[in-house]
């Protein structure tokens, strides 16, 4: 259970006895977001393990918490739920099962239209990401979700953090469903507010969806070197902001691929396999379609041939492309296309530098040539 606190030095106490009362909670987390009063020192005496994060806003207080959370399920509740009926946050519990990754509690406020839900959170999704615009309550700060899934430290951190998790847990490949939690009498928002909330809510969508996050990478290649030199920078990038990644390596075993597993292991959607793990792969059933990368020079022979007509087999030819890398820094690619990889550039010096590879020219873009398949 994770709840973020700031100023509730009146309401926390009772927060953490009612939590900890719920069954399956075994932990109550406060995330202590810079309180001026004694939120921190009132929960600790009630039972709670307090987390501080000074940095003010939404984003960063969760984010902590869930970080610091011991469990892979964990539920984000307010720290003033007094307008609750708490008993039914149990139905969020009892709601996991397999395949299923998130589960949002919907409650009823006969005082407020729910302005920020109708007119834009759920017309945003039903655009961007249809999987998800049948939701009823897309942007509820009360959930529960299995952690495991998301790479926690990238979570945005402001007002989009719902959200952005809720992104993350659906590119994951993981079902996003609700439950009901009842009513809640709260008190109606100024326009002012909504406003702001609006702004930073509707440029998160149009980033995550320009950096198409629910289209998975599906990448084929001899080497670890070969990844590392020609689209390391792409994978990093679509991985931290909560895309789905696959490498499937021929060799799968060695010191190399070894040095890739760890540059990527805090990001959990990337998988590293061996070239035979093609033949059971199958996409996430929530993408919207698949990128395929592989080696210029080595495409057209076996094993990455057999493997990427396997691939092919399985894709719609409208939802899948091919992308051809360069496989050695010195290798001229006639590319006719290119990504801006600021976001996996690190990773991707850092683990060439432990290879022994070359530096590119271009540290922060890679380039591609896109073939027909």
């Amino acid at each position: 259970m994770i709840v973020p606190a700031r100023n509730e030095a009146a309401t926390i106490a009772r927060v953490i006895e009612t939590m900890s009362a719920m069954p399956l909670v075994d932990e109550v987390v406060v995330v202590d977001n810079g309180s001026t009063d004694d939120t921190a020192d009132v929960a600790r005496a009630a039972g709670g393990r307090v987390v501080t994060e000074a940095r003010p806003g939404m984003g960063h207080a969760i984010r902590a918490g869930f970080i610091a959370a011991r469990n892979d399920w964990v539920m984000k509740v307010d720290a003033d739920l007094d307008r609750f009926d708490t008993s039914l946050f149990s139905r969020m519990i009892a709601a996991r099962a397999p395949g299923v990754g998130l589960i949002k509690g919907q409650w009823q406020d006969p005082r407020d239209a729910m302005p920020m839900t109708r007119y834009l959170v759920m017309p945003a999704l039903r655009q961007m990401f249809p999987a998800l615009g049948g939701l009823n309550a897309p942007n509820s700060g009360i959930y529960a979700f299995d952690r495991s899934l998301i790479a926690l430290p990238e979570i945005i951190g402001d007002y989009a953090a719902d959200i952005d998790v809720m992104l993350r847990v659906h590119a994951a490949g993981a079902e996003v469903t609700e439950v009901d939690i009842g009513r809640l009498d709260n008190n109606p928002r100024d326009g002012a507010h909504y406003s702001a909330m609006s702004d930073t809510i509707m440029a998160f969508f149009l980033r995550q969806r320009d950096l198409q996050i629910t289209r998975e990478i599906v990448v084929l290649a001899e080497t670890a070197a070969q990844v590392a030199t020609g689209c390391l920078g792409t994978v990093a990038s679509h991985a931290r902001a909560g895309g789905r990644v696959s490498i499937f390596l021929d060799r799968a075993d060695d010191a190399e691929a070894a040095a890739l597993r760890a540059a990527l292991e805090m990001l959990p959607t990337v998988h590293i396999e061996s070239l035979a793990g093609v033949i059971p792969f199958r996409p996430a059933p929530t993408a919207s379609g698949i990128r395929l990368i592989a080696p210029e020079a080595a495409v057209d022979g076996k094993p990455l041939q057999s493997a990427l007509q396997m691939l092919a087999d399985r894709v719609e030819a409208e939802m899948r492309q091919l992308l051809l890398m360069a496989d050695t820094p010195d290798t001229t690619l006639k590319a006719d296309m290119g990504v801006d990889i600021a976001r996996g550039a690190q990773i991707k010096t850092d683990l060439l530098q432990e290879l022994g590879v070359p530096a590119p020219d271009d540290p922060m873009r890679e380039v591609f040539r896109v073939r027909p398949l």
